[in-house]
C-alpha cells in the first residue's frame, strides 16, 4: 500500500486515544477476556502485546501475572496506556512505542505474542504475522483478533444506514477499509500458516455492546477512529449532526432491543510455535 489510510498513521491514534477506549474498548474487551481464557498466561511468562491500544488486554494479562510489554507504534496510545500502569500501580508491564513490523525485541525470547484487532491496520499484515512468530520461544503461544465480515458489525451498518437516510447525496468511500482487508476465519487461518505456524485453531467470537445514551455514544463515535474523524470531516458539521439524529433514531426505534444492544463479531486465532522435531 503506497499511500498510507488515516489508521495507519501513528499521530492520528494519539488524538484520539480517549474516545477510542469509551468506544471501542468496551466491545474489544470481551475478546481480550477471550483470549487470555485460550492462552492462559502463567506467572513470569513473557508476554509480548503488539499495537496494544489503550491497553486493556495487556493489563489483564499482567493482573493475570505475566511479565507484559506493551507496544504500540503510537506515541500517544502508549502515554495513555502509561497513565492506566502508573494509575493501578502495576509493575509487571512496561509500554514502549514500537513499529509492529519491526519489533526492537530479540528472536525467541517472549512465550506469548498477541495482537488484539491492532495488527489488522499495519500496512504489511504478512510481516506483522512474521513478527509475531519470531519472537516466539519454541512452544509459545500466539493470539491474533481480526474482525469477521462487515456485515456481521452492527455498528458500522448502522453508521452507513444513518448517513444515507440524512445525507442521501453524500457519496460513503467505496475502498475497502484497512481493518476489512483480513476478515474471516478462512483468512486468518491462512496468515498463520503463511507465517510458518503450524498449529492453528480459529473460530468466532461474539460480542455485545450495550448503548446506555445513544446521544452520548454518538458524540465520542464520530472521534473515536481516524477513518471515523476523517470520514466526519468530509461530511461536515451540519450534515454529521444530521446523521447523528438519525443514527439515535434508528438505534432506538426498538430494533436492537431496550436498552439497545449491538452485535459485532470477531475472529480469533491461537496458533502454537511448536519445535520442528515435534511435528
Amino acid at each position: 500500500m503506497s499511500e498510507l489510510m488515516p489508521d495507519q498513521v501513528p499521530e492520528k491514534w494519539g488524538d484520539i486515544s480517549g474516545a477510542y477506549a469509551k468506544i471501542f474498548e468496551p466491545l474489544t474487551a470481551q475478546f481480550a477476556e477471550e483470549v487470555l481464557d485460550r492462552v492462559q498466561p502463567k506467572t513470569g511468562e513473557r508476554l509480548l502485546d503488539v499495537a496494544a491500544g489503550t491497553g486493556y488486554f495487556s493489563l489483564a494479562a499482567a493482573k493475570k501475572g505475566a511479565d507484559v510489554l506493551a507496544t504500540d507504534f503510537s506515541e500517544g496510545m502508549v502515554k495513555h496506556l502509561q497513565q492506566r500502569i502508573d494509575d493501578e500501580l502495576i509493575h509487571n508491564i512496561q509500554a514502549k512505542v514500537m513499529n509492529g513490523e519491526a519489533l526492537s525485541v530479540d528472536d525467541a525470547s517472549f512465550d506469548i505474542s498477541t495482537s488484539i484487532v491492532g495488527l489488522i491496520f499495519f500496512p504489511d499484515i504478512d510481516q506483522g504475522f512474521a513478527e509475531l512468530k519470531r519472537v516466539l520461544k519454541p512452544g509459545g503461544r500466539c493470539a491474533v483478533v481480526c474482525w469477521d465480515f462487515p456485515e456481521n458489525f452492527d455498528m458500522m451498518k448502522l453508521l452507513r444506514q444513518a448517513i444515507a437516510d440524512a445525507v442521501p447525496d453524500f457519496e460513503m468511500p467505496t475502498q475497502t477499509p484497512v481493518w476489512a482487508r483480513l476478515c474471516g476465519t478462512a483468512a486468518l487461518k491462512e496468515k498463520f500458516e503463511q507465517a510458518g505456524f503450524r498449529r492453528v485453531d480459529v473460530y468466532c467470537h461474539h460480542g455485545r455492546l450495550k448503548i446506555d445514551s445513544p446521544e452520548e455514544f454518538w458524540t465520542a463515535f464520530i472521534a473515536s477512529s481516524p477513518p471515523m474523524h476523517a470520514l466526519f470531516q468530509s461530511l461536515g458539521e451540519d450534515n454529521t449532526r444530521l446523521a447523528g439524529n438519525a443514527f439515535v433514531r434508528l438505534v432506538s426505534d426498538g430494533s436492537y432491543g431496550q436498552p439497545p444492544v449491538l452485535k459485532a463479531t470477531a475472529c480469533i486465532g491461537i496458533a502454537y510455535n511448536e519445535p520442528e522435531e515435534s511435528l
